[in-house]
């Protein structure tokens, strides 16, 4: 999704293709959550728009945590002191619950015309988003920092060709 005012974001720029990356998440979070408080009213659109919002997050959602935890933090690590290292320990440990909480929620979305269950679909979306938002603030803010301190222009290289070889580009 285009943003208006903003410069868009090429795997040439590997950190503010993430931080941008973000940014698409959540709104595809929203997405979730909002379907899930209008699924009674209008189920059939509130279906589509968790469809699409999973379509992004089973894709680039997936290859978004690869490019962090398979490039940027293996190449960060030796260069964090013991309590930076224990911050992107924390962030991998994020990462499996998100995932954790993401499974239940395709699990729930798949049942959401049985009773009860968009009840515990919205709390789950809810969950998950609340996760996310403080997983990506700290991302934000912390990780960009030690990442631009800490990596040189032939990491930054390494991770975008590794980022598009993720992707499949040339």
């Amino acid at each position: 999704m285009i943003q208006i005012g903003a410069k868009p974001s090429t795997l040439d720029e590997p950190i503010e293709h993430l931080m941008a990356c973000h940014r698409r998440i959540e709104q595809r979070l929203d997405t979730l959550v909002s379907a899930g408080e209008l699924f009674d009213a209008a189920p059939r659109e509130a279906l589509a728009a968790i469809a699409a919002s999973f379509r992004f997050l089973d894709t680039n959602g997936v290859w978004h945590t690869e490019d962090e935890e398979a490039s940027l933090f293996p190449r960060l690590r030796p260069r964090l002191s013991e309590p930076e290292t224990v911050f992107v320990e924390l962030l991998e440990d994020q990462h499996d619950e998100a995932e954790r909480l993401y499974a239940r929620l395709k699990n729930l979305a798949s049942q959401l015309d049985s009773p009860g269950i968009p009840a515990q679909y919205a709390a789950c979306a809810a969950s998950l988003r609340a996760l996310y938002r403080e997983h990506i603030r700290s991302e934000d803010e912390i990780l960009t920092v030690l990442a631009r301190r800490s990596l040189n222009e032939g990491d930054l290289r390494e991770i975008a060709a590794e980022m598009r070889t993720r992707r499949a580009l040339p």
